[in-house]
Parts: C-alpha cells; sequence; structure tokens
C-alpha cells in the first residue's frame, strides 16, 4: 500500500508540474485555449490512474469505523456553508491583518483558462479537487495521523496544500480550508465526503465567476 501511495503522490506531482516540466512543457499551446485543453487530457489520465492504484483497496478493509451514511449526507451538505464561511472569514482575517483584501492570484489564472477552454471547468469542479482530496487528506493527512496524531498532521499537510496553490497572500484561506477537510475526514472517515464539499465549492465558484463577475464577489471566495 505505501508503495501504491508513493507512486500516486508522484503522479499527481507530475500532473501539477507539467507544464513547467522540460521535454514536457512543450506539448502546452501558448493560447488559454489551448493550454487549458491539454491541461485538462493531462488532469484526466492522471485521476484514471490515480484510481487504478486505488483499486486494490475496494477489498481491503481499514478497520476504521465509518460515519453512517446519514451523517455523511449531513457533513457533505454542511461542510459545503462551512468551506465559504471559512473562506469569508479568512479573508477578513487578512483584511484585518494587511488593510486589503488580496484577490486571489490562483483564481484569476484559473478563470482565464475557463473562459477560453470550457472543458478546463471540468479539471477544476471535478478532477482537481478528487485527487487533492487523495493526495492531501488521504495519503498525507491519512498517513501522519496515525504517527504523529491528529493536529500536526492537520496543520502540516495542509500548509502543503495551501503551499501547492502558489498564492502567497492567501495562504491563510487555504490553510483553513485544508484544515476544515481533514477534521471532516477524521469524523467520517470518508473520503468520498471531502470529495463532495471540495467538489460543490469549486463548482458553486466558478458559476459565480459567470454570474456575478461585476460586485467583485470572485476575489473573496478562491478554490
Amino acid at each position: 500500500m505505501v508503495k501504491r501511495y508513493i507512486a500516486i503522490v508522484v503522479i499527481y506531482l507530475l500532473c501539477f508540474s507539467s507544464p513547467r516540466l522540460p521535454g514536457i512543457s512543450g506539448l502546452f499551446p501558448k493560447t488559454p485555449g489551448g493550454y487549458g485543453n491539454v491541461y485538462t487530457v493531462v488532469f484526466f489520465v492522471t485521476l484514471a490512474a490515480v484510481l487504478l492504484l486505488l483499486l486494490p483497496e475496494r477489498t481491503m478493509r481499514s478497520g476504521e469505523k465509518r460515519a453512517s451514511v446519514g451523517m455523511s449526507l449531513l457533513w457533505a451538505v454542511g461542510g459545503v456553508f462551512a468551506l465559504f464561511f471559512l473562506q469569508i472569514l479568512a479573508t477578513l482575517i487578512n483584511f484585518s491583518l494587511f488593510g486589503q483584501v488580496a484577490g486571489s492570484e490562483h483564481t484569476k489564472q484559473i478563470e482565464t483558462l475557463a473562459k477560453y477552454s470550457p472543458v478546463f471547468i471540468l479539471t477544476v469542479s471535478i478532477i482537481g479537487p478528487v485527487l487533492e482530496e487523495i493526495v492531501f487528506r488521504k495519503i498525507l493527512f491519512g498517513g501522519m495521523r496515525k504517527k504523529i496524531g491528529f493536529w500536526f498532521a492537520a496543520i502540516i499537510s495542509s500548509i502543503i496544500f495551501a503551499l501547492m496553490h502558489l498564492d502567497i497572500r492567501n495562504l491563510l484561506v487555504y490553510f483553513m480550508i485544508g484544515v476544515f477537510l481533514c477534521f471532516s475526514y477524521q469524523m467520517t472517515r470518508r473520503i468520498t465526503v471531502n470529495m463532495f464539499m471540495h467538489a460543490t465549492m469549486n463548482t458553486a465558484v466558478v458559476l459565480l465567476s459567470y454570474a456575478a463577475p461585476a460586485i467583485g464577489l470572485i476575489s473573496f471566495l478562491n478554490h
């Protein structure tokens, strides 16, 4: 299992950094539309490879008691609202500390790609969140939790999660999201609950970016 998890993390990192890897970066067109289309294919192939590596776990028992279906549904739905609340809270903290609301460069870049490559929305809304939950919560947090406890595992994995978004001004936002998602996984033991929350949040942000750009709402929310 450890070898499979290491392989998953390596595959994810290769996917994430593929536009900047020598020998591979040339496959990405310079235009936003072409770039988004190719990146979507890369993410889709990555997701397929990761899911194949996880297939053996379908017949394995973790020994952990999972939350009931009803409780999992409550977490899934309530967690979406909690994630938005945490984003707003983190943004307000940033404002109180630095005197300005820092728009997310990460979100702006995603909006640009989605504008010229509609298929890229699939990456942002579904594929990306699913991969992030597998890597950061199931593998990193789940693995460290058994050795160093919940809080240290949640903090370390959430710091890595935040740094991977390459958005220094909004590290607190991503960090708080990461910690909450670790807590959700700890309470439910169901990574699918996290996937639903994360994917729903990202989908809502993408839809809002099209429906309400004029009111500046999207700069307040981050993927």
